[in-house]
């Protein structure tokens, strides 16, 4: 009877183990299995399925309506940062430029001189050919201005911003043009006539502009031109080697470009100079004195902070800047030989600059009819074709050009909430693509959102995830899956977690005995582990021979706890 029974036990224990070993997903290792204690690399990851996507997707549109001039790029083409890609018809902001530049010169013109002598008729201007109109080397001057920015920002590696300032400098060449070809005689629109009665010397001692002098700029201008938009052209396929010979040589012309405009201009009368605003620029230059010896004290004082030093500081270079620009930029025009009224200076000063601020706002509109490449990239789409129209109602939500930028690759995935707290900024993560197989690439955790997501019973987090570049060609919305390591470490003591027991008095290890070849149990201090393999802090050593035990310690709990402490046990 007792046999009978033990048997059904023996029966009933098989058919309870089969049962759970069918329900279980992993592998049982089999009790008695014996494994040497050996070092190596702990690696734990917490994994996560998602998507690639491509975040510098760029839909550039015009900044203004008109007419499409030039559409540079097709879909496909390959275009780096700082290119110039695409052109709106620019007559009417060349035109607000030339405008702004008209006010600028009138705001000249405007200034009251007084004569020095009695005679009111002596003393009188014979406006406006008394003063010539300087806009044409006005506008080359900002050339010039623009031009050095641009090779400035380039060999600072600033495409972006050095393709920018290339086009304005185009555009500022094709002002002057525009300018010279259609350049009244300023002194006959003013109703002045030759050997007239009232103006009996005019053109005596000058030389009337000739037709073909300016003829002869123009073209020259023209060809100048076509040179900064043949160096934007290499910049669009990121020849640099030739945009830096382009630049230097562009550099040179100017100021042969800029002569020759200059010759344009008809000078006649009075000698003309420009004299800085020097009485405000000193008020500056006082304040920022006094702002130095306000710091000088202040650094002597025993609880003087860096910080508040710093703020001090910081003003004085605000003086000094603003009375180096009042110096450099409001200028004021005198007639040799006359006299002028101070107060009429100042309310000169203040025209002129608003009529310079004007100016530049006209430059930066004449911008809105370019597109420039943001970024390298590639042609997604090219929407407009050569002279299609955007009215004011749909220019500001019409895509001219869509860029993708497919160097910057992310992966955007969801994290379990139960492993969510174990991912941070900055961790290295290996993600495999579905649709290249045997390819592992690299990255690094960018963000992990704060909030998470129902996803079924179970919440989760999203983690974008930043790719290292890469030589592969990869796609936006490509399954992938990332495995974000939250815990590494080198050459590390690693004990088989199937061989781990743990009791309330924490881990236990069954170590053979080299001796008598029985296991014992011996409590051990653990570190991390993964589903495999547990890092051994102390308790055993390298060559170990430990193995599976059938049946824990009396006391154990029968679960395992990651990162459990042993404090020891009795063996028996």
């Amino acid at each position: 009877m007792k046999k009978n029974l033990s048997t059904l036990l023996v029966i009933s224990i098989l058919l309870l183990s089969l049962l759970v070993g069918g329900c279980s997903k992993s592998t049982v290792t089999p009790a008695g299995q014996i494994f040497e204690v050996t070092r190596g690399d702990l690696n734990i990851n917490v994994s996560s399925d998602g998507n690639l996507t491509m975040p510098d997707e760029f839909d550039l549109r015009f900044g203004t309506n008109g007419q499409v001039q030039q559409i540079l790029v097709e879909e496909g083409d390959k275009v780096k940062q700082g290119a110039l890609l695409a052109m709106l018809d620019d007559t009417s902001q060349r035109n607000a430029i030339k405008t702004a530049l008209l006010n600028v010169q009138t705001a000249q013109n405007n200034i009251t001189v007084q004569s020095k002598t009695d005679n009111a008729v002596a003393g009188c201007d014979h406006l406006p050919y008394t003063y010539p109109d300087l806009s044409v080397p006005r506008i080359f001057k900002q050339a010039r201005k623009d031009l050095d920015k641009a090779v400035g920002f380039f060999k600072q590696g600033d495409y972006k911003d050095a393709g920018y300032y290339l086009i304005m400098a185009y555009f500022d060449v094709e002002v002057a043009e525009d300018l010279i070809r259609s350049k009244p005689d300023a002194a006959v629109l003013a109703g002045a006539k030759i050997n007239s009665t009232f103006y009996p010397d005019l053109y005596e001692g000058g030389v009337k502009p000739q037709t073909t002098n300016d003829v002869m700029v123009v073209d020259y201008l023209q060809n100048y031109r076509q040179k900064l938009m043949d160096i934007s052209a290499d910049m669009k396929v990121g020849a640099y080697d030739k945009v830096a010979s382009g630049l230097d040589s562009a550099q040179q012309e100017m100021f042969t470009a800029y002569y020759m405009a200059e010759s344009t201009v008809y000078l006649k009368g009075s000698e003309m100079f420009e004299y800085p605003d020097t009485a405000t620029s000193a008020d500056f230059l006082q304040s920022s004195i006094r702002s130095l010896r306000d710091l000088e004290d202040y650094l002597a004082q025993d609880n003087a902070e860096p910080i508040e030093a710093a703020k001090k500081l910081y003003i004085t270079q605000l003086n000094l800047l603003v009375g180096r620009d009042v110096l450099e930029n409001q200028t004021s025009l005198f007639v040799v030989g006359k006299g002028i009224n101070w107060q009429t200076l100042q309310q000169y000063n203040l025209s002129l600059q608003s009529a310079e601020i004007a100016l530049y706002k006209a430059k930066q509109a004449i911008m809105n009819t370019a597109i420039i490449a943001p970024a390298d990239g590639t042609v997604v789409s090219a929407n407009l074709k050569k002279s299609s129209v955007l009215s004011a109602q749909n220019y500001s939500s019409t895509t001219a050009i869509k860029l993708v930028d497919t160097s910057t690759i992310r992966f955007e995935g969801l994290v379990d909430e139960i492993d969510i707290m174990k991912v941070q900024p900055g961790q290295e993560v290996s993600i495999t693509v579905d649709a290249i197989p045997n390819k592992v690439f690299t990255g690094t955790v960018k963000f992990i959102s704060p909030f998470g997501v129902a996803s079924g019973n179970v919440i989760k987090f999203a983690v974008t995830i930043q790719l290292d570049p890469t030589d592969v060609e990869l796609r936006g919305g490509l399954s992938a899956t990332a495995d974000i390591s939250i815990y590494s470490a080198k050459n590390v003591l690693l004990v088989p977690v199937s061989v781990i027991a743990n009791t309330p008095e924490g881990p236990v290890v069954a170590v053979i005995n080299q001796a008598t070849g029985q296991p014992e149990y011996k409590p051990v201090t653990l570190g991390q582990q993964n589903l495999q393999y547990a890092e051994v802090l102390s308790g055993l050593k390298e060559g170990d021979k430990v193995t599976v035990i059938a049946t824990p310690p009396a006391t154990s709990t029968g679960t395992t706890r990651q990162g459990a402490r042993g404090t020891g046990i009795p063996i028996h």
